[in-house]
């Protein structure tokens, strides 16, 4: 009776030591990264994506390293990081194409946004989300720009287009 009731024992010890090994898994998979993406799209078509040939977008203002593409080929949507210590970031798309290079031709995306401190978990830690309150623009090849939504979290979704004249 005695060996019985030792080996229960060992069955619930181990059992518990599983559960506690299994709880204590403590990485973080989720994505803790809230980074907005911009995507190409045809005016006259505005559901048909698009890519766009040979552009160069980097970040004004920003940190070494603000270069998204550096004439980037066949790009039809990017991310756009913004900054952790302002409350404007600024993009410039350059377009490389061949008849447009020497010209020097560019598009620059100014967006103004709120960012706040989102708790993820103990593991994870802290992100900063963002809620966008405007987004301008030129319009030198860039037809017009549109938010897709406000609120950027760590939610992979398209966060604004930006729409081309197309033929």
């Amino acid at each position: 009776m005695a060996i019985k009731y030792i080996d229960t024992i060992l069955k619930l010890i181990g059992v518990l030591f599983v559960t506690a090994w299994i709880g204590c898994d403590s990485g973080c998979f989720e994505n803790r990264t809230s980074i907005p993406k911009a995507a190409f799209y045809a005016y006259n078509m505005p559901d048909n994506a698009i890519t766009v040939d040979s552009i160069t977008v980097y970040g004004i203002g920003q940190q070494s390293g603000a270069m998204l593409f550096d004439c980037g080929k066949k790009v039809s949507q990017f991310s756009i990081p913004f900054r952790n210590d302002a409350d404007t970031t600024q993009y410039v798309i350059r377009y490389d194409m061949k008849a447009l290079a020497r010209y020097n031709i560019c598009d620059t995306l100014t967006i103004s946004y709120t960012r706040y401190p989102h708790f993820i978990s103990a593991d994870c830690g802290v992100t900063f989300n963002y809620t966008i309150n405007d987004l301008s623009y030129t319009t030198h090849m860039l037809d017009s720009a549109a938010l897709m939504v406000d609120e950027v979290t760590n939610v992979d979704e398209e966060t604004m287009r930006l729409y081309y004249a197309v033929q």
